[in-house]
Order: C-alpha cells, then structure tokens, then sequence
C-alpha cells in the first residue's frame, strides 16, 4: 500500500488544495514472504469528506487505507473544505467541477488509475454524501457507481432555515454555499432534478442508521427513487451519525465495486 498526501494547483478553486491518494501498490507481506500484484491502471473511488473534513481525516477515523490494499482499488480523497461540493461562482470555487472532473483529469495524470467510467466510482459521508449524488449525477459520464452513507440530503429544507447559531441549521451558511435558497430546487444543485434529468444513471448505494438525525432525508429519497424505478440499494442498520457506522458503510460499498 501507497499513500500520497499532498497538494496541487486546481483551476476550478483558482489556488493549491491538498489531496490524500491511497494506491494499492506494493502489497507485499514480509512475514509470508510474498506479494500480491494488483494490475494497473486501477479502478478508482473518490471519496468525500463531510462537513468539519479534510482530506486526511478518513485516514484519521476509518480503517479505509487499510480496506483499500485488501480489496486492490485505490482512493483519491480531496479537501471539500464546507463547501457541499457545489459550485460557488461568486467565490470562484467550483468545488462540484473540481471533483467532478478535474480532479479526475489531475489525479490520472499523475498516478496510474484507470479512465474508464466502469472503474470510476464516488462516495462520501455526511455532507460528502451529497457532494457524491450531486456531481456522480451531474458528471455522470465519468462515474459507474456512487455511494452514499449517512448522506446530507437537505435540499428540500433549507429553504426554510433561518439565521441560527449553529452552522447546521444557519440558513446564511447554506447561502454562502448554495447561494439562493429560493433557487435550490429544480436546479443542478438539487439530486432530485438531476436524477429527473440524468439520461445515464449510475448505480446508486446509501446507507444510513435508523438513529440518525438525517435518517429521515434518506428514506425520503430512497423513496422517490423507487418512485421513478431507480435501482438503488438502501441499507438501513442500527446506528447513528458516526464514524464506526462511516467506517463499516463505506468499506461495505467497496465491496460492490
């Protein structure tokens, strides 16, 4: 196992981002005295970090480094900042553009991961969650599978938020990342929009516990997707807001890559 922690020069946020790059590289065990070859170019996730991340703290929380070499796929991990991975026009900070493309254009040019779109995948927790329905769908083209745990899907809400202390529930944070809340819905920053529009779907993931305060916003949209005759698998588990139920979820995901 490889892994890179460093920065790069990103157009799309005009300025350096820091990036994490697990490659699943040089398995070897000393102690039985063999490797294992992991073939290149190798299929790829870009994995999302939620609200209050960075783009070391999977790394941090989650036995994810090691999961990445036992199933041979490698993870590109950027720094979202609090940005819910969309495009800020007025700050010239098009988070969903870096990880929807560009990302992946700098990412394939440095370390040896596949282009195709069957070896493409995106995940994320939390806030990341959104961040992958939202651009999986938008850059479809470049994704096969996107994965969901514990995901923020609050577009249908925050229009009604107000001024709050708490970063949460503060309807001008929401406005300094979204812009106007009025114009959320129906628009590409809304995962229902995007999928009623989506001419090539990829195969959808989510998990979420029956304990966590978003738990409700997941069944609500698990529940539109059934209502449009979307394959999606929905695990719902005991659990709350955490980083064990992160942690076993999105290894659970890997798995089906």
């Amino acid at each position: 196992m490889v892994l890179f922690r460093g920065d790069i020069k990103c157009k799309s946020l005009q300025r350096r981002t820091s990036i994490s790059v697990i490659l699943p590289a040089d398995n070897i065990h000393f102690l039985q005295d063999s490797e294992e070859i992991v073939p290149q170019p190798y299929k790829t996730l870009y994995l999302l970090h939620g609200l209050y991340g960075s783009d070391d703290i999977f790394l941090a929380n989650t036995s994810i480094q090691k999961f990445a070499e036992d199933w041979g796929i490698a993870i590109v991990i950027p720094c979202g900042e609090n940005s819910f991975y969309v495009d800020n026009e007025n700050a010239h900070a098009y988070y969903g553009e870096y990880v929807g493309q560009e990302l992946l254009d700098i990412t394939r040019n440095i370390f040896p991961l596949s282009s195709k779109r069957e070896d493409t995948f995106i995940a994320g927790f939390s806030m990341g969650g959104y961040g992958a329905i939202r651009n999986g769908l938008k850059y479809s083209k470049n994704f096969s599978k996107i994965g969901m745990v514990s995901a923020a899907l609050i577009t249908d809400d925050i229009v009604n938020y107000t001024d709050d202390n708490n970063v949460l529930r503060s309807s001008s944070f929401y406005e300094s990342c979204f812009g106007n809340l009025d114009k959320v819905k129906n628009s590409d920053k809304d995962p229902k929009y995007l999928l009623e529009n989506c001419d090539d779907i990829p195969d959808i993931f989510m998990a979420c516990g029956v304990d966590d305060f978003l738990y409700g916003r997941n069944v609500d949209f698990y529940e539109f997707l059934k209502s449009r005759n979307i394959d999606v698998e929905f695990i719902q588990d005991s659990g709350e807001h955490t980083w064990d139920f992160c942690d076993k979820y999105v290894k659970e995901f890997i798995k089906r890559l």
